[in-house]
């Protein structure tokens, strides 16, 4: 990745011709070479060539873009935090790896990221496997951030050396502590040092905490009903989220600054202590589990006024979100009628207590966002009044069924499913409104889907429909403001409901089937470009369904799915005989590997096309970084320069599988499917309990090639592709013989849920990456 912006420079248009026109000469003079490459001068000959071309190509972007500009020179300073902090950002904090990225571009930016606090004020305190500098990356950390707040994020359970150590580190700063996120570490603890004490412990080892504003409590975390009362030690604190507190704990307690909250107890219950929640804004009720850790029903003060109706708030409450998961119902239909500033609403409740506040819901004169999660609890009754006032003010609707409390998926759902269909029907002037609508339902549930022409105004839809059965011709259903589309339908149903749309503004498609809905025969897509002419995202998620690949002539990104490694695989061989099916295409994403020699063919036959009308793709993006073997080709070929690169037998699964297989190599599973080194050894295990990595490619299938190349294909590749059943077949064989041992799927140097951007202005040099808490620390020392 290259951290630096091109200055785009008016060049002149003459210049312009005269190197565009001698590059294609160049090109068209390599491809007629080609033919005779088997000549020794040839040979010669075409390389001279080659070179020549990758000359001129740079050329073409110098006098195209200008110089690079450091982004810190031409950036005011608040953007230039903003772009970093983008980069060095991940789902769970900081990521230091990204940080020694951005230290390594120069000495001037390095000092800049040392002089910035913002870059340092989140805090890991991690486990300790692997990671042998935490406790100088937590000094470097409280030494840069100054005197900014920090959020701390702690690994739960933890090695019992580490927590001592970052505990005597934290603690002359628990003035500064403002969030505090426990969290599931990111692999399993085992061993004697494996320690787990409890959410009160650690906070109370970090008392006082007079700043803490935020407890996140993340996974299965939770205090009982003595250590909540810890948070009448913490003055500041504005949002509880993770874990319940009991009720009728906030009544002797005030916490006039809590804005978030989620409680277990009644309607009853939250109007007797809302005074002392003065500013509360979002709000979560749960239902009360059976059990309560340190807690029983006679420990509740409140328990004996439950029965008594508390008397409405005398002002308008100041929520603004609320959050229902409860059974009970009581009381919800006042607990909405005092809140006229609600915006957000997410419901999960049965049919009878959607229909006890239907009435007031639409009532809600700011209510933009409703989430409604129906469980089965009652059947054959009507709930629902004939008519309801229509509330045109909310945008985006969910509609989903309860998952977790599903009865047998054999039964008949034909009663929820009628009741849905009346709830709609009862909603249609609503839902004209409704901009963003998803709909997910669980298996046994179906919804007719032609009330869809109703939402006029609809801009992203998204399906979730296991349980959808209309295979019969469904009538035209027009979305003319659709851009955004995701589904998740039975593979057999994808025809019916595609043939039945008319989006003619529909701008990305996501198509998914069903994890269970395993079957023999697949299904055969098409998408048409009449049909969507303005499509320019498709993301593929099934192994299910079969992609007939077709010309489009407005698509620009197509992505893969983990599980649409066929696709993937046959989408690039497509290209590769027909590279001129999809002019405006420009970017590939990869969310599993894809094989190496399909990708590396296809686009040395893409972007050395002589017509300019097709676009080159640029951008190709991947689950993790390559080895540099792998990564200065890729970087070359999307430049539209020629790489020297492996040969076709090495990069494809016949010469990965030499290595992959070799239990004598170290390597994880995603270092030798990408090319890196490695030193992660593989596993023994026991016989028949391998993990299954390998089987990325095992279920692949391809037919010998029919289609006519255009523009003609060297009998070399034409010969290459119909080989392709040849290397899966060795592919499978070498599997077979795997019992004894496996791969580790990952080791430390890949960050999941992430992805990297490859472009032909990528990093193709190796980088040494040091410890970032030595390196910051050096100026520092000095």
């Amino acid at each position: 990745m290259v951290y630096a912006a091109p200055l785009l420079v008016s060049s002149s248009s003459e210049e312009n011709t005269r190197l565009e026109n001698k590059r294609l000469q160049l090109l068209k003079s390599i491809q007629d070479l080609s033919g005779n490459s088997s000549q020794p001068t040839h040979l010669t000959e075409i390389t001279a060539l080659r070179n020549e071309h990758n000359q001129i190509v740079l050329d073409q972007l110098d006098s195209r873009r200008g110089p690079w500009s450091d982004p810190l020179a031409i950036f005011p300073v608040e953007i230039w935090i903003h772009l970093i902090s983008q980069i060095i950002e991940c789902r769970w904090g900081t990521s230091y790896r990204m940080i020694s990225h951005v230290l390594l571009v120069s000495r001037k930016w390095r000092a800049a990221i040392v002089s910035v606090p913002q870059f340092w004020t989140q805090i890991s305190v991690e486990p300790g496997f692997g990671e042998e500098d935490i406790l100088l990356k937590i000094v470097t950390a409280l030494y840069l951030s100054r005197d900014l707040p920090l959020t701390i994020y702690i690994d739960h359970p933890i090695r019992r050396d580490s927590y001592e150590a970052c505990r005597a580190l934290l603690a002359p700063h628990s003035n500064r502590i403002r969030d505090i996120i426990f969290r599931s570490p990111f692999k399993s603890l085992e061993g004697d040092d494996s320690w787990n004490p409890s959410i009160y412990q650690i906070l109370s080892d970090l008392l006082p905490l007079p700043n803490l504003q935020e407890i996140h409590l993340h996974s299965s975390f939770s205090m009982t009903l003595d250590e909540w009362k810890i948070v009448e030690t913490l003055p500041s604190i504005k949002a509880l989220e993770g874990d319940a507190i009991p009720s009728h704990l906030l009544r002797h307690m005030s916490l006039v600054n809590l804005n978030t909250l989620t409680m277990y107890g009644s309607v009853n219950k939250l109007f007797r202590i809302i005074e002392n929640l003065p500013r509360l804004k979002t709000l979560t009720m749960m239902q009360l589990p059976n059990y309560v850790p340190g807690w029983t029903v006679e420990d509740d003060t409140d328990a004996v006024y439950e029965q008594r109706d508390v008397p409405l708030p005398e002002h308008p409450l100041s929520l603004q979100s609320l959050t229902w998961l409860k059974q009970d119902g009581a009381r919800l239909e006042d607990l909405l009628q005092c809140s006229p500033n609600l915006t957000h609403l997410t419901f999960q409740g049965s049919w009878k207590l959607l229909g006890q506040i239907i009435g007031v819901l639409f009532k809600l004169p700011l209510l933009s966002y409703l989430s409604v999660d129906l469980q089965w609890t009652e059947t054959g009754a009507k709930f629902f009044p004939a008519k309801v006032i229509q509330n045109t003010n909310i945008r985006q609707l969910i509609l989903s069924s309860e998952w977790f409390n599903a009865r047998n998926e054999d039964e008949d759902h034909s009663v929820e499913s009628l009741k849905l269909s009346l709830l709609i029907d009862l909603w249609r002037p609503t839902l004209e409104a409704v901009e963003n609508l998803s709909i997910l339902l669980y298996k046994g549930w179906t919804v007719p889907l032609s009330f869809l022409s109703s939402t006029v105004n609809l801009r992203a839809l998204t399906l979730y429909l296991p349980g959808f059965d209309e295979l019969s011709a469904l009538p035209n259903i027009v979305l003319n403001a659709l851009e955004d589309l995701y589904m998740t339908l039975p593979s057999k149903c994808f025809n019916s409901f595609l043939s039945s749309l008319q989006c003619p503004n529909l701008l990305a498609l996501s198509l998914r089937t069903p994890s269970f809905n395993r079957i023999p025969m697949k299904e055969i897509i098409q998408i048409h470009s009449q049909q969507f002419p303005k499509l320019s995202a498709l993301h593929w998620c099934s192994s299910d369904l079969v992609w007939d690949v077709e010309s489009h002539n407005s698509l620009k990104l197509v992505a893969f799915l983990e599980s649409a490694t066929q696709a993937a695989s046959d989408f690039c061989a497509h290209l590769i005989l027909r590279p001129q099916d999809f002019p405006l295409l420009e970017q590939l994403e990869f969310y599993i590997f894809p094989e190496w020699d399909l990708l590396f063919l296809m686009l040395e036959r893409r972007n050395f096309l002589l017509d300019q009308s097709v676009l080159k793709i640029t951008t190709v993006i991947l689950p993790t970084t390559l080895g540099l073997i792998l990564r200065g080709s890729l970087t070359s070929l999307l430049r539209g320069q020629f790489a020297n690169r492996l040969s076709n037998h090495d990069l494809s699964i016949v010469g990965i599988g030499e290595i992959y297989f070799d239990h004598s190599l170290t390597g994880c599973h995603w270092c030798c499917i990408s090319m890196q080194a490695c030193s992660t050894p593989p596993t023994l295990v026991y016989y028949g309990y391998a993990t299954p990595t390998y089987k990325m490619w095992s279920n692949h299938r391809a037919e010998t090639v029919t289609m006519t190349p255009y523009p003609p294909l060297a009998d070399s590749t034409l010969n290459w592709l119909n080989q392709r059943q040849q290397r899966y077949d060795k592919w499978n064989e070498q599997t077979q013989e795997v019992y004894s041992w496996s791969r580790e799927r990952v080791c430390r140097v890949h960050e999941l849920d992430s992805h990297y951007v490859f472009s032909g202005f990528s990093m193709a040099n190796p980088l040494t990456y040091h410890s970032i808490a030595s390196a910051t620390l050096e100026p520092i020392l000095d």
